[in-house]
């Protein structure tokens, strides 16, 4: 994937945040310096703290030279790399997995991170979510699932299952989309603390986009 290096960049407050990004805006860098970075740098804001994306290791590190220039050495800088399996940023030198045998370790430490958060919070970490055509429908699935000890939500035409993992959820999707009545959709999400407690910090939980 693109994009995945990021350099975070942590300011004394707001302002100096957006200073910095003004800078940055308004760079004019010699042709080396240019071709170091490749084509695009993002740079985004949140309160005193910047990202910075940059498509290798290489390029992020050039963008760091220019942050600490500009900054001083007393910047404080931190560079992490996107773990597509782990699906969280880590050190940018950490090594990624490269055979297999290596993904399927680390996917196996994601699903029993995962199972364990789930575990101690009482919520499940991902969801299955399914639209059915009908109240009436929903009901006989739903009371279907629950007469297995699946623990579910139940709402008008709407019905969620909790999973500990997200290869879980996606197992269960497979399956509640075969036994699902024709015209019903089937969606993975991460979870939103919903189907593991009784009353939920956020009780929504959206189907389809905002536009319903």
């Amino acid at each position: 994937m693109s994009d995945d290096f990021r350099m975070t960049v942590r300011l004394p407050d707001d302002d100096e945040a957006a200073k910095l990004v003004r800078r940055l805006h308004d760079l004019r860098l010699d042709e080396d310096e240019r071709a170091l970075l490749g084509e695009r740098v993002i740079v985004s804001r949140d309160d005193e703290t910047l990202f910075l994306y940059a498509d290798s290791a290489e390029r992020l590190h050039a963008a760091e030279a220019i942050v600490r220039r500009e900054l001083g050495d007393g910047a404080e800088v931190e560079l992490a790399r996107w773990h597509p399996v782990a699906q969280e940023w880590q050190s940018v030198d950490a090594p990624m997995p490269t055979t297999p045998e290596q993904v399927d370790e680390e996917e196996d430490r994601v699903r029993e991170r995962e199972e364990a958060d789930s575990a101690e919070s009482g919520y499940a970490e991902w969801e299955v979510r399914v639209e059915l055509p009908s109240p009436e429908e929903t009901d006989t699935f739903a009371d279907r699932l629950e007469s297995e000890g699946i623990p579910i939500v139940r709402r008008h035409r709407f019905v969620l299952v909790g999973a500990a993992s997200e290869e879980e959820a996606r197992e269960l999707a497979e399956r509640l989309r075969a036994e699902a009545p024709a015209g019903a959709k089937v969606e993975v999400e991460p979870g939103g603390e919903m189907v593991w407690e009784v009353m939920p910090r956020n009780p929504f939980a959206v189907f389809g986009g905002l536009g319903l």
